[in-house]
């Protein structure tokens, strides 16, 4: 497996891996809805990405098995002034659960805010009922800090959110 940085001809292998996976990212996510899935809305939320990576405020990474991405990866909330920190957000394909391309990802993406970025603090929150990805968490090195009740509304439901952090031991 390897993580590179979105670029805007990454759209069509994104747009792939989004149709296959909706049904299961929705589960944990909001619908992005039908508008999301065309090439152009693709297109124009790669554009966004790389805008916002090029001021440093988020990083939109992918995980690529072979020449098919298996994860999205993004730091976003970047804030190196004051706190040094960043939020973490990943969503993995569902036929390649399971394998460990997660954690290798989340790892490797926290790595870099640590090096590269100089983060002292990356930030997650998991849907209380998200196993898998709570197991992840665990798995990269991040820690449970909190728990907010009915926090989140999802397919007509509050669901609690569990806080993890994951601080740069440098």
């Amino acid at each position: 497996m390897r993580i590179s940085l979105v670029k805007s001809g990454d759209a069509e292998a994104v747009l792939a891996f989004e149709q296959e996976n909706r049904a299961h990212f929705e589960q944990w996510i909001a619908s992005r809805g039908d508008a999301f899935y065309h090439l152009d809305e693709v297109r124009s939320s790669l554009q966004q990405a790389l805008y916002a990576a090029s001021i440093k405020r988020e990083f939109h990474f992918l995980a690529w098995l072979d020449n098919e991405i298996v994860g999205r990866i993004t730091l976003r909330g970047i804030e190196t002034e004051h706190y040094h920190k960043a939020i973490l957000g990943y969503r993995f394909s569902q036929r390649h659960g399971g394998k460990g391309f997660a954690t290798e990802a989340v790892v490797a993406v926290v790595s870099t805010a640590f090096s590269d970025l100089k983060l002292k603090r990356i930030e997650a929150v998991v849907i209380e009922d998200n196993l898998p990805s709570q197991a992840i968490m665990r798995k990269s090195g991040f820690r449970e800090y909190g728990h907010s009740h009915s926090s989140v509304f999802r397919n007509g439901v509050w669901m609690d959110m569990l806080h993890y952090e994951c601080l740069n031991p440098a």
